[in-house]
């Protein structure tokens, strides 16, 4: 039997409490149905805080406030690492105030997936570059973590539908694939329909990554890493597409035929 590969999945508190007023830790089953069902194997990794937990306070040692000690321990134990979607990134970590339309933000969160990705792309782990790929919220946590930007809210510049009043299980608008991309060698097209539920996007791409997907109205769709490592984040959700859309399939399947290798 062949080994599948470890995929480590971003997950963490809700941004607000439940109707028994208790905070939820989470992450959609749909994620780590895709990766399993690509052949990978799912990992939920889970953030502590080292600010929320005395005994971590007491023993510096054990967990420096910096995240350093577990997000190499994570990544250590992962082929492969998934940021999910969720809430919006709060706007501290670009350096801006919050929009009016700013929503939900969960700064505990954004530390953690924002520390992830930066050790990813910025180091080796068992000899190799991590695999990476950012889902909707995803895309924009890469984007923010090595040195971009993102819009806090599209309506000023968007003229297409972003937030679908379709079904999520449903596509929605088309999209624009760079021929040359890798994004678009491992979907096996360059002109798509996808689905969407956002309203921030990729403003400023990070130094050493490319735009290479868009909508007519010009919003950023995907990003990759210019060079051959697999570190590529989409702005749609392709695990609520799994089942019906052959592009969802094989944009889970290039994350964990890269993870593999």
């Amino acid at each position: 039997m062949n080994k599948r590969p470890v995929i480590g999945i971003a997950y963490s508190d809700t941004a607000f409490r439940d109707n028994e007023m208790r905070l939820r830790t989470y992450v959609s089953r749909k994620y780590f149905r895709a990766v399993y069902r690509a052949g990978g194997l799912p990992l939920l990794l889970p953030a502590i805080d080292p600010r929320l937990n005395a005994d971590l306070q007491e023993n510096p040692g054990i967990f420096p406030e910096s995240y350093d000690h577990l997000v190499d321990a994570y990544l250590n134990m992962v082929d492969g690492l998934l940021i999910p979607g969720g809430e919006d990134v709060h706007p501290r970590f670009q350096g801006e105030d919050p929009h009016p339309k700013l929503d939900l933000v969960n700064p505990f969160r954004d530390e953690f997936e924002l520390a992830l990705v930066k050790a990813a792309h910025t180091r080796k782990y068992r000899g190799k570059r991590l695999p990476v790929l950012g889902i909707c919220r995803g895309i924009q946590v890469l984007a923010i973590a090595l040195g971009g930007s993102v819009y806090q809210d599209i309506a000023e510049v968007s003229k297409v539908q972003h937030a679908q009043k379709a079904p999520r299980w449903e596509t929605s608008h088309k999209i624009k694939i760079n021929q040359d991309s890798c994004l678009a060698r491992e979907l096996g097209a360059d002109e798509i329909f996808t689905n969407s539920f956002h309203h921030q996007a990729v403003r400023d791409v990070p130094s050493g990554f490319q735009v290479v997907a868009q909508t007519s109205d010009g919003i950023i769709e995907a990003i990759e890493s210019s060079d051959a490592n697999f570190f590529c984040g989409v702005q749609w959700h392709p695990e609520e597409t799994y089942d019906t859309d052959v592009y969802s399939k094989n944009l889970f399947k290039a994350l964990v035929k890269s993870a593999a290798t």
